[in-house]
């Protein structure tokens, strides 16, 4: 196995895991969005009826386009989106004490750590096992190219430059200079 393969590997294990992240907790919020809704308005969300369908559809939509690697800048920022509005609103730990409070501080940290995976999706792109690889034709051949060799922007050696040389003056112009 070469190294591209393993970085490959690895970049589509980090898409995966990220989406197991979202899907499970998208599922529960689509089978209930009016629940969801009535929840972000009492925590005091405005529109909660409004970003509870933004947040379902980005928490379906976009882990389904991370497995297949599509649009990987513009799905990470969607669901970080989400999981800002979501985890900020949600999981406010500080807002309680005793087991709550930890209860909570624990899932906001978590969420973080998500985020954290977004962020670096976001810098490192899906990698060539993806939709977006293939479709831009970057999957590596199965064949290796031949290697072309590389020409120097410039000569080694400059070619010395020939003085310009004087076109010869007529004899009218050499009696006038007389």
């Amino acid at each position: 196995m070469d190294r591209g393969a393993g970085v490959n590997g690895v970049l589509l294990l980090n898409r995966l895991l990220l989406a197991g992240c979202f899907l499970p907790g998208a599922v529960g919020r689509a089978m209930n969005i009016s629940g969801f809704a009535a929840t972000l308005t009492m925590k005091g969300m405005p529109y909660g009826d409004v970003v509870a369908t933004v947040v379902v559809m980005a928490e379906v939509f976009g882990p389904l386009a991370l497995v297949l690697g599509l649009a990987p800048r513009l799905s990470a920022s969607v669901l970080i989106a989400a999981l800002v509005v979501t985890t900020g609103t949600l999981h406010r730990f500080w807002d309680y004490g005793g087991l709550t409070r930890q209860a909570e501080q624990a899932v906001f940290l978590s969420h973080l750590g998500v985020l954290a995976g977004l962020l670096f999706y976001t810098l490192t792109g899906p990698g060539a096992w993806s939709w977006q690889a293939w479709w831009k034709g970057t999957v590596s051949p199965s064949k290796p190219a031949k290697a072309t060799k590389r020409q120097p922007s410039r000569p080694r050696n400059p070619k010395p430059r020939s003085t310009p040389v004087r076109q010869a003056m007529d004899e009218d112009e050499m009696a006038d200079a007389a």
